[in-house]
């Protein structure tokens, strides 16, 4: 496939196309980090570029990521390894307080990147107005994914917030749906299927509140018996406001127990052919029969995904969202 990588420095735009070694690795993801890229550049006395300068990725026609440099370390054979995030880096290192009423998520999105002058691109209503909040404290993208959150308890619908080629974007899970097919009849070369309780599993909950002399008392407690019995103990622990009655105790230790009593479940599709319409957040049709103690057939959401580029080549590793 045809790349091209630009990089803006002032006035000038430089391509360093040619100056590439090795791969280029391009990774997005649906939780709280950056869409970043990695490459590694040879020295050269026409191209110069500085950390802040901005950074284009082209595959074919598309662009397929756009940020700035962040960081760069150099050897002694004069090769730069570049590290480049997208405009999610600014929006995890800035925090600020917010209060807002009867705004939509997708309204919160646009209030925030005007405010920031962030780039936005296709936003989509997101529908359901949240009747009022306070963001103390929190940083942008925390904001902005608690919103979606509380909209998704609300209404059932799930939205994907990313940058798409230097442009905040949202979207309904429901739009991002693919007809990408990957089975084990070649177009999955291989797989890694991890179960795991060793992490962010807990059968327990413990949940204290700070009473107005600051001394805790443990005010409610939840376990689930069974799991206890096949894992040991594991307590989840969390310090609560005073003011919360039992049964909103009782909600919240209910909903953790939901998320966290579950054997964490991890699958990954390795160096398969790489094709650009791949992203975290599509759906894509996946079918592995017999996969340890199930068949695994079905609609899935891509969780992470990392493009591969070197020599002519593409490759895309994806993390599969197991729990639905």
């Amino acid at each position: 496939m045809h790349i091209k990588l630009l990089i803006e420095n002032k006035d000038n735009v430089y391509d360093a196309t040619s100056l590439l070694e090795g791969e280029v690795n391009i990774e997005n993801s649906i939780d709280s980090s950056a869409g970043k890229l990695v490459c590694r550049i040879i020295r050269d006395d026409m191209v110069q570029f500085v950390e802040g300068n901005k950074i284009q990725f082209f595959a074919g026609e598309k662009l397929l990521f756009s940020g700035w440099i962040m960081k760069k370390s150099r050897t002694s054979e004069q090769i730069i390894t570049v590290t480049a995030y997208d405009q999610f880096f600014y929006m995890i290192q800035n925090k600020d307080t917010y209060v807002y009423y009867n705004k939509k998520a997708s309204e919160l999105i646009q209030m925030i990147a005007g405010d920031y002058g962030l780039e936005t691109g296709e936003i989509c209503d997101s529908i359901w107005q949240i009747p009022q909040r306070i963001e103390e404290g929190q940083t942008l993208l925390d904001m902005i994914l608690t919103a979606l959150d509380l909209t998704k308890k609300e209404i059932g619908k799930e939205y994907f917030f990313y940058d798409e080629g230097g442009k905040l974007t949202l979207k309904e899970k429901k739009d991002m749906v693919t007809d990408v097919i990957l089975q084990c009849n070649g177009s999955i070369e291989d797989f890694l299927y991890t179960t795991d309780i060793s992490e962010d599993t807990y059968n327990g909950v413990q949940l204290f509140q700070a009473g107005r002399l600051e001394t805790e008392r443990l005010s409610y407690g939840a376990e689930k018996a069974e799991d206890v019995k096949k894992w040991g103990r594991l307590l989840y622990y969390q310090r609560v406001d005073h003011r919360l009655a039992q049964h909103d105790l009782k909600a919240i230790a209910d909903t953790l127990l939901a998320e966290k009593c579950r054997v964490k479940k991890i699958l990954v599709l390795k160096q398969m052919a790489g094709d650009t319409i791949l992203r975290a957040g599509n759906s894509i049709m996946v079918e592995i029969p017999e996969l340890a103690e199930i068949s695994l057939k079905g609609m899935f959401v891509i969780e992470r995904c990392m493009h591969r580029f070197e020599n002519g080549s593409h490759r895309v590793d994806l993390w599969i969202r197991m729990e639905q």
